[in-house]
């Protein structure tokens, strides 16, 4: 059996940046300092006392210990969720990529399913002063699995690039429903139509019943925001403050935007259709009540012959991103239509 010593040692190994933040609260906390004998911990320039010498420190330790041995599992098990969910996506990948993307993932404090899986996400900041902050959103929908190759793509590009552009990706908003392959997350809610937008409490039950013909696959909830997915999207939204959002989806095979009128850019990837918004959906509540600029990716269930398509699809989303979207969405009222794709990203 491992001393506490081995285990933080061997913590420091794995996650050190993780537990020295720990072990200084600790230090801090309990006045400890080292005067025994000291051990190295690999990777980390700074040694830590694993003597245990008074009983003030032994009783310390037996609660400080446990509580950093869980720290660290939790953060192993963060980073290990990553790259085992990020490999289940359809198609090519770099494993290699995927493991150092999966080693920089970070979780909110608020983020985590109904069944407590933790919701993580990946950021990649630009150096450039003109960046604007995309955020994506990927499976919100648990069955639609294709959209995570999308993102996946993205993310490895990501990696290996300086973008023009600063990117959050949440590349699975609905862990529950993925691990299931449902719609839905567990309790059985389409979190695309559980957003707070107004007057929700009259409009969503009603829109459920009348037009989507009561299908269980879109029921709204009882309650705006009930389900903890969604107010992770919340968390993310309020803590990054994005200039432009993108939801990935299958199968439509579209591109559809929420946001001021545009001249739509030219793709030969996907056709440019307006579905519309409705309550507690992500587009109602992000563009028309908040005016940010909502891209949703309505991607088809195969995969394209090449990952060069994803690609395009990711410049065309940069482009439109860079573009002064949000002095357009002061001028959409008066009707104007801009034209949008001016740079590359």
């Amino acid at each position: 059996m491992l001393t506490q010593c081995e285990v933080l040692a061997q913590c420091f190994e794995r996650k050190p940046r993780q537990i020295s933040l720990v072990y200084a609260v600790f230090q801090a906390e309990t006045g400890l300092r080292s005067q025994l004998k000291s051990a190295h911990f690999p990777g980390h320039n700074s040694s830590v006392n694993c003597g245990i010498k008074n009983v003030t420190y032994l009783r310390v330790s037996r609660i400080v210990f446990p509580l950093i041995f869980l720290f660290t599992q939790l953060a192993f098990s963060a980073g290990e969720l990553c790259e085992k969910a990020l490999m289940e996506f359809p198609g090519p990948t770099n494993a290699k990529a995927i493991q150092k993307i999966c080693t920089e993932t970070l979780v909110l404090d608020s983020c985590a399913s109904v069944n407590k899986v933790p919701i993580f996400h990946w950021d990649k900041k630009s150096k450039s002063e003109k960046a604007q902050k995309i955020l994506v959103f990927s499976l919100i929908h648990g069955d639609e699995v294709p959209a995570g190759a999308v993102v996946r793509f993205w993310m490895e590009r990501l990696a290996s690039i300086d973008p023009k552009n600063t990117w959050r990706i949440v590349p699975i908003l609905n862990p529950d429903g993925f691990k299931e392959k449902t719609r839905t997350n567990i309790n059985k809610i389409d979190l695309n139509r559980n957003f707070p937008t107004e007057k929700w409490d009259q409009e969503a039950l009603a829109y459920w019943k009348k037009q989507a013909s009561s299908q269980k696959r879109r029921f709204p909830g009882n309650a705006a925001a009930s389900e903890p997915e969604v107010q992770c999207a919340m968390a993310h939204l309020k803590d990054f403050n994005p200039d432009f959002v993108v939801s990935i989806h299958t199968p439509l095979k579209v591109l559809d935007f929420d946001g001021p009128k545009i001249k739509p850019p030219i793709s030969q990837i996907l056709p440019w259709k307006s579905l519309g918004n409705f309550p507690g959906s992500l587009g109602r509540f992000m563009w028309v009540e908040r005016k940010t600029p909502v891209l949703t990716v309505e991607w088809e269930t195969d995969l394209p012959h090449s990952m060069k398509t994803f690609e395009h699809l990711q410049d065309l989303v940069g482009d439109l991103a860079a573009f002064e979207l949000k002095a357009a969405a002061k001028n959409s009222g008066k009707n104007k239509t801009v034209n949008a794709v001016t740079t590359k990203n």
